[in-house]
């Protein structure tokens, strides 16, 4: 693994602008690039997500079977997986703001259109074309905020970052399943792209942060920018540390992707309607919000020095959701699941901003953007792909609550990968990136 880079006394949080740029970028400039992309990722979740709330109108209307929703969101996420590397290229040629602006744009456009669907075909073509903008978003934004702040907070940021998935989730299913109840399932659609329009006249006003700038050591110079293509993107793959850490992603957002059937197990299980269903899973997220804040914040001050540190709380967060999810969708009353869709929620969320920051630091610097972006073609492309629509071939075949049951297992394996991980990187087995080791000398 590479080891983060650990700062000197008295390192300031957030790196000066590289000599070569067009004059001093003042920190509040930093702090607003940081709300914007904060503000970016809420609205990105909450068009990837809305369908949550919108699974029992939408077989309501259509008679689709849960084999052909749970396609809804296997599409998404293919075309987010084909997206991944098409935008991480174009960023490495172009720049990243400009790309990021295409991006958001195009996601936006496209969650309107969803709501003008007569059917399965135009709903898949929709869905299909806002996954595909939303990777503009997930393959820039880690490397984005990771040129952002120094690596003492890295963790924390990123934490703060990963707050947009409870976020943007909870604002999907509360306000889906509120305007599904009040005006039709078509309107959530057209309510959920009008921010990213929005977002995205603004983010033409924000200056990109310089690649490598917060590496550096502090007055140091950042490393040039230069351009990655794709042989020298594959050079991620030669970091062992990030390959098992995407191995744990790969079950870990399996089954994150699951959370998509919760409403609708709480709807067929416990005779909840559909919209206190989505109404009660948007509460929990926001409710369990300060638990990643926290968990960022002290993993940020307690294990940011350690190489095993960052991969055994992963693992122990990944073994308690697995754990509680499992009783939640065993438990014969309501309260009782509830209670542990709750505890599972807050245990998968307190270390959530450590799973990015893994991804940035397990890799050199200009390789980060290539790492993102290979990472959601190979996590997302069996979690976001594979979970959804397993969980309802399974669903029609032997009854959602047998098939949710793939969620707490997929949490119990991505646990114990992340413990395999902390033993080796224990153990020494992942050498720090040259990189890394040059910054702390």
């Amino acid at each position: 693994m590479s080891r983060p880079f650990q700062p000197s006394a008295g390192e300031p949080l957030i790196a000066a602008a590289p000599a070569a740029a067009a004059g001093p970028v003042p920190a509040y400039a930093h702090h607003l690039s940081l709300l914007l992309m904060l503000a970016l990722g809420v609205v990105s979740m909450m068009d990837a997500m809305i369908v949550g709330a919108l699974i029992t109108p939408i077989k309501a209307e259509f008679g689709f079977s849960d084999e052909q929703l749970g396609r809804m969101s296997s599409l998404f996420t293919l075309a987010g997986i084909a997206g991944a590397p098409v935008f991480g290229l174009l960023a490495g040629r172009w720049g990243r703001k400009p790309v990021l602006l295409a991006g958001v744009l195009l996601w936006s456009v496209a969650s309107l259109l969803t709501g003008t669907a007569g059917g399965l075909a135009a709903l898949l073509l929709w869905r299909a074309l806002t996954g595909f903008g939303e990777a503009a978003y997930n393959s820039i934004a880690p490397g984005w905020l990771a040129d952002l702040y120094r690596p003492r907070w890295r963790n924390f940021v990123f934490s703060l970052y990963m707050v947009k998935n409870k976020i943007g989730t909870a604002l999907a299913l509360a306000l889906g399943g509120w305007l599904a109840a009040e005006y039709g399932w078509r309107t959530a659609f057209f309510v959920a792209g009008v921010p990213g329009i929005v977002l995205a006249l603004l983010l033409g006003r924000v200056r990109e942060p310089a690649i490598g700038a917060t590496d550096a050591p502090a007055g140091g110079a950042a490393p040039a920018a230069r351009r990655i293509g794709l042989r020298e993107s594959l050079a991620v793959l030669r970091y062992r540390g990030y390959l098992l850490h995407v191995l744990a992603l790969v079950f870990f957002y399996t089954a994150m992707s699951l959370q998509i059937w919760i409403p609708a197990f709480l709807h067929r299980a416990h005779a909840l309607s559909n919209q206190q269903a989505s109404a009660f899973l948007a509460q929990v997220l926001l409710f369990t919000l300060p638990v990643g804040i926290v968990g960022g914040l002290l993993a940020s001050l307690v294990l940011q020095q350690r190489r095993w540190g960052y991969p055994a709380f992963l693992a122990a967060t990944s073994m308690l959701a697995a754990a509680a999810f499992f009783e939640a969708y065993s438990a014969a009353d309501l309260g009782r699941a509830q209670l542990f869709v709750a505890l599972g929620t807050a245990a998968f969320g307190f270390s959530a901003g450590t799973l990015t920051t893994l991804v940035v630091e397990t890799v050199p610097a200009p390789l980060r953007s290539a790492a993102t972006a290979l990472q959601i073609v190979l996590t997302s492309g069996i979690a976001g792909i594979v979970g959804p629509e397993l969980v309802g071939l399974l669903s029609d075949a032997h009854t959602l609550q047998r098939a949710i049951f793939v969620g707490p297992a997929c949490y119990l394996i991505a646990g114990v990968v992340w413990l395999a991980y902390a033993v080796a990187a224990a153990l020494g087995a992942f050498a720090p990136a040259p990189e890394a080791d040059a910054a702390r000398r």
